[in-house]
């Protein structure tokens, strides 16, 4: 029998002894809120910024943790069996985290925030969708809309309030994607070059002009192999790339010997699939970005002036 055969029947055990003495419920036996579960940082925060103070959200993944090879604890069925609603990704980003949600019984609905994005897709991964559709600024429209969606399925009576927090918020979305435009045009050509631990801005590189490189491929599950290092290596001396940019949610340990193999430098740390602590300016999605975009920009801007 699979592992994961396995770890699904546990948890579908679990999940029966939960449901019969977890009640989720206050003394009254009523819910003072909806329940709202997020399966990651990024949904979580922009959940919130849409459902205010009409339910309560609940963000699986911690902060700085690694979606693509997440292993849910028990906190987590317990959250899930109490829930009215479930946010995902989708575009396979969850893995069988996903198959874990559905296996929670009841009939709560399930909505992938990305419905409607058309995906990138890895051509090195068999064709598999790029889950990574936030990097994209313009991409967060469908992530709002899909939310007000499965808000209102659980919570009709407070329309009127989502969808005008969600065009609040469009707003702020449409400015950020301007600043970033803005913020790349200051580079040179030859300087839009953004180095990587795995393959998490393509969408970004898409929508604002920039080329893209990384270490892994889209996902963190697959372990880079010798000619991968290699190529990277390779790759940054034959186009003289001067720095490279590590991640908050992968181990750095890899690119940090690139880098010295290779004469870069490391430039700075991303975010990518995972905001940062709360009273950090990547605590939020429209921080992350100005911080991702501010890290790059002003790096890329000193070796430019550096002449290298």
């Amino acid at each position: 029998m699979e592992l994961r055969t396995i770890f699904v029947l546990t948890g579908l055990a679990l999940f029966v002894f939960i449901l019969s003495g977890c009640s989720g419920h206050s003394e009254s036996g009523k819910r003072n809120k909806p329940l709202v579960i997020a399966t990651t940082t990024i949904i979580a925060d922009i959940a919130q910024e849409i459902a205010g103070d009409r339910v309560e959200v609940y963000g699986i993944m911690p902060i700085g943790g690694d979606p693509h090879v997440y292993q849910p604890v028990p906190g987590d069925a317990r959250m899930i069996v109490r829930s009215d609603l479930v946010l995902l990704n989708g575009l396979q980003l969850e893995g069988w985290l996903t198959d874990l949600v559905r296996h929670a019984g009841g009939t709560r609905p399930m909505i992938e925030v990305t419905e409607g994005i058309t995906p990138l897709v890895d051509e090195d991964r068999r064709g598999e969708p790029d889950p990574h559709a936030w990097s994209d600024v313009r991409n967060m429209h469908y992530y709002v809309e899909n939310i007000v969606r499965g808000l209102l399925k659980i919570d009709p009576e407070g329309e009127a309030y989502y969808t005008g927090r969600a065009d609040e918020y469009k707003l702020k979305l449409d400015e950020l994607d301007a600043w970033v435009r803005e913020q790349i045009e200051t580079l040179p050509d030859e300087r839009r070059i953004l180095v990587t631990s795995h393959d998490a801005f393509r969408y970004f590189g898409e929508a604002y002009n920039v080329r893209v490189m990384a270490l892994q491929g889209i996902s963190t599950e697959a372990q880079p192999q010798t000619k991968d290092v290699v190529q990277l290596v390779q790759t940054l001396q034959k186009y003289d790339i001067p720095a490279v940019f590590i991640e908050t949610s992968v181990n750095p340990k890899m690119l940090e010997q690139i880098a010295r193999d290779a004469g870069a430098r490391i430039a700075g740390e991303l975010f990518s699939d995972s905001l940062g602590h709360p009273d950090h300016e990547g605590g939020t999605y429209l921080g992350m970005v100005r911080h991702n975009v501010r890290t790059f920009v002003d790096a890329m801007k000193i070796e430019s002036m550096t002449g290298k």
